[in-house]
């Protein structure tokens, strides 16, 4: 490789990676789970929602890279500038929140793993050495070789999901079920799209992480140039993460709607089925391939917020009583408090597993749910953080984002509003 090429190379890896990793992480259970169920059960029917979701969350998700780059601090200093409920605040939903994903994600990553080794063994004993194993990992913090192999698989596995989408596309008629909008929705169909939308992206708490990834990628304040670079870098990753969701519907659509298939209940048929999705559409010869890469998306992501809550809920203790320093952030250790939180959200979600590892949707709808309902308070906090005084009035919002993050706040509301009444009266 020449000295050119490496430096180009070295230009690359210097800005790109934040935006990238939000892609990485939200690609898991929001996109191979539940859109793929969403094209199953209604079609393209919902596509236009999915699009319309991303946009309206896009401005709390931005606001992450924007406020770190303005102010050289992470949205928790936003957050403590607004005052220290809000810290408090964000701390209890990451900790109540911590052993539901751990849980889903212990599950989803059991469920492959039972797929592509064949082996018979129940969810509730795999899924506690999948979080053990993610434990030791993180512990001894030597998983920089298989973090590299990682990586290049989920690239792949994103370069054959659009593959097989574009394919499925040109092959099959699936446009006939294209609409604005599914008709005759019954409570139950509500209640799934709720879901869909809980984690569509992903979280709304991983704009703090985001903050958090654009001050580690950055070191120092960057220059406008490099502020313009690491935009663009979390617009690429937000892209992909979009495109990425449609084509699972896409997916979903055409090899499951209308003809009386269903996806199943339990985590190992679940993800079976998905890759029979590949196969139908791709080929017999993608499925091992698939198998490893699929494996990839959920354990990178599994081990990225296995270390990401207790990392966070360590910062926000720190927020809770101290200022940060201007960009000098320093990733919180992992220390006694940070190995307590990750058992504790150990512990709390095997709980969950013994209660819910027979019916995998159920619960993958009942995580997605309690996501969207804290929704608007992640994105209220965001808003207030980005139009703070502390903030340069040259770095905050323009009039169009700004409109933008308040139509989202008052749609998600509204919408959790109206879930609220359907549960109590329907």
């Amino acid at each position: 490789m020449s000295d050119q090429v490496k430096a180009k190379v070295n230009k690359f890896n210097a800005i790109f990676g934040p935006g990238l990793m939000f892609a990485a992480t939200s690609v898991g259970v929001s996109h191979i789970v539940q859109s793929s169920r969403a094209g199953a059960e209604f079609g393209l029917g919902l596509v236009l929602l999915i699009i319309l979701v991303n946009l309206i969350k896009y401005p709390t998700f931005h606001f992450g890279t924007k406020y770190a780059l303005a102010t050289g601090t992470t949205l928790l200093q936003g957050y403590r500038n607004i005052g220290n409920w809000a810290v408090i605040l964000y701390g209890l939903i990451n900790l109540l929140f911590m052993p539901i994903i751990f849980a889903a994600l212990a599950m989803g990553t059991s469920g492959v793993i039972l797929v592509i080794t064949g082996i018979d063994m129940p969810i509730a004993i795999l899924s506690p050495i999948v979080m053990l194993a993610c434990f030791v990992l993180l512990k001894i913090g030597r998983y920089n070789l298989l973090e590299k192999i990682i990586k290049v698989l989920v690239v792949i596995f994103t370069v054959l999901t659009f593959t097989a989408a574009i394919i499925t596309m040109f092959t099959s008629d699936i446009f006939y079920s294209l609409s604005i909008f599914p008709s005759n929705l019954t409570p139950t169909s509500i209640f799934f799209i709720i879901a869909l939308i809980g984690w569509m992206p992903t979280g709304l708490e991983v704009s703090v992480w985001q903050s958090v990834w654009t001050l580690r990628k950055t070191g120092i304040k960057p220059s406008d140039i490099g502020i313009k670079q690491f935009h663009m870098d979390f617009n690429i990753g937000y892209i992909v993460s979009t495109l990425l969701a449609v084509s699972f519907m896409v997916l979903g659509t055409a090899l499951m709607y209308n003809i009386g298939e269903e996806f199943p209940a339990s985590a190992p048929e679940f993800i079976a089925q998905v890759i029979r999705l590949y196969r139908n559409s791709i080929g017999e010869w993608s499925v091992p391939l698939i198998g490893v890469c699929t494996f990839a998306v959920f354990f990178s992501t599994t081990i990225a917020v296995f270390d990401g809550y207790p990392r966070i809920l360590v910062a926000t203790a720190e927020r809770f009583k101290n200022d940060e320093t201007p960009w000098q952030i320093k990733y919180p250790a992992k220390s006694n408090f940070y190995t307590i939180i990750i058992l504790s959200g150990m512990i709390g979600a095997y709980m969950l597993i013994v209660l819910w590892n027979t019916s995998f949707k159920t619960f993958i709808d009942f995580s997605t749910t309690v996501a969207f309902l804290y929704g608007p308070v992640i994105a209220f906090l965001n808003h207030k953080a980005i139009n703070n005084k502390n903030v340069p009035l040259a770095h905050r919002p323009n009039f169009l984002i700004n409109a933008l993050s308040i139509l989202g706040i008052s749609i998600l509301t509204l919408v959790a509003v109206y879930y609220g009444y359907l549960k109590l009266f329907t």
